[in-house]
């Protein structure tokens, strides 16, 4: 999976996007190409992609709320673990059988 398509298929994913972060997403974008285009071109270009384009996809995708750090900076909880999780931490779709 190319860069280019791991980024769209996180924005696809996110539900909390909206038009307002189009700009940020159209720079993910552009970001994610570059990256690619270094793989293809090579190990030297894809060093140089790791000290530019790379740090700020991240950054931009923190910013998306697109990377687990980004999520929690967005005040939203994680989902991890199966039924007694939820038990625990009393979510509504808790079953108990």
């Amino acid at each position: 999976m190319s860069q280019l398509d791991a980024v769209e298929a996180a924005v696809r994913a996110a539900k909390h996007l909206t038009d307002m972060d189009k700009g940020a997403i159209e720079l993910a974008y552009r970001l994610a190409r570059l990256i690619d285009e270094a793989h293809e071109a090579g190990h030297d270009a894809e060093m140089k992609a790791s000290f530019g384009p790379m740090p700020t996809l991240n950054k931009v995708l923190d910013g998306l709320g697109l990377t687990p750090n980004g999520r929690k900076n967005l005040g939203e909880k994680e989902v991890v673990g199966g039924k007694l999780a939820s038990l625990r931490t009393g979510r509504p779709d808790a079953k108990v059988c």
